[in-house]
């Protein structure tokens, strides 16, 4: 599998964040889930994961490649926001499927 360039993958989720749009990211296996295909509501990107991260601002901060992505996970009946690393992301698509913010959570692009 070829990989997609990571600012690619970033300027594809900040755009369906701006469009209030899901995503579809190719992940690797994580101890609760399996390697392959992700439907993700995406919220931010941030430095690091949990409190310790700062938000970034697509277009304003420069995000790289090792920032972490903030989704929820379609479909995975949890009630928290998921981070995956962007450079773990192997492949990204837009999949124009609209979703409304979940638990008051701010989408920040």
């Amino acid at each position: 599998m070829k990989l997609m360039d990571p600012q690619k993958i970033i300027d594809l989720i900040a755009q369906a964040g701006q469009k209030r749009e899901t995503i579809k990211i190719y992940y690797p296996k994580t101890d609760n889930t399996p390697e392959g295909w992700r439907e993700v509501e995406p919220y931010s990107f941030t430095t690091d994961i949990g409190e310790e991260g700062e938000y970034l601002i697509y277009g304003a901060d420069r995000l790289r490649a090792g920032h972490i992505f903030n989704g929820y996970t379609v479909g995975s009946n949890d009630d928290h926001c998921g981070s995956f690393i962007i450079t773990k992301i192997k492949l990204a698509r837009l999949t124009g499927n609209k979703f409304k913010p979940r638990n008051n959570w701010k989408v920040r692009f």
